[in-house]
């Protein structure tokens, strides 16, 4: 897996083949937690082993998974991500293909990560007072044009990189956070 690159996506296919919740978090789990077999993401996901097997091989049809061969034991097949991550553009080529696959995929990425907050509202009560006060969720609003918003998302994105690294030690009482956020002008704003 190459360390800390982004893995662009620029086929429709593609993109429509991820944008399924099973497939968006099996490539989560692999990408965050490293290589794992069938048998331990369905165990993860509560999926069937079968089920895990279509998904990981429409994933490695993209190259967005790839087998690990030398962490194999015995009869179980371990699988890693080929990137950290992903990315796409909103229009691709401009056909009315490519946009709709990413509108698809983008789609399925936020009713991820909202679904993930909403766990987090309900279940607030079970974490502790540190992880109750450390966690965030605001929001601001100004006036960019297109070259200060990428430039922005670009120092925010390096940012959290620098804390989502797979190379980063993780200490004794780090536990998964997801960041989620989003910068998209306002269709009451000035063109």
């Amino acid at each position: 897996m190459s360390s800390g690159q982004k893995k662009q996506l620029t086929d429709p296919q593609a993109l429509r083949a991820l944008a399924h919740p099973i497939r968006l978090k099996l490539l989560e789990l692999l990408t965050v937690d490293g290589p794992a077999s069938g048998r331990q993401l369905a165990d993860r996901t509560g999926e069937s082993t079968a089920s895990i097997s279509y998904h990981i091989g429409q994933l490695a049809k993209w190259d967005l998974v790839e087998p690990a061969p030398e962490l194999a034991e015995g009869r179980e097949r371990p699988w890693r991500a080929t990137s950290r991550g992903i990315t796409w553009s909103a229009t691709g080529d401009g056909s009315p293909e490519f946009v709709a696959a990413s509108r698809a995929l983008r789609e399925q990425f936020i009713a991820q990560r909202l679904a993930a907050l909403d766990a987090y509202q309900r279940h607030q009560a079970d974490f502790d007072t540190a992880w109750q006060e450390a966690a965030w969720v605001g929001e601001d609003i100004g006036y960019l044009d297109p070259d200060e918003l990428v430039e922005v998302t670009e120092r925010i994105k390096a940012l959290i990189g620098e804390y989502t690294a797979t190379t980063r030690p993780r200490t004794a009482n780090a536990r998964r956070v997801a960041f989620f956020g989003y910068a998209v002008p306002t269709p009451d704003g000035p063109s």
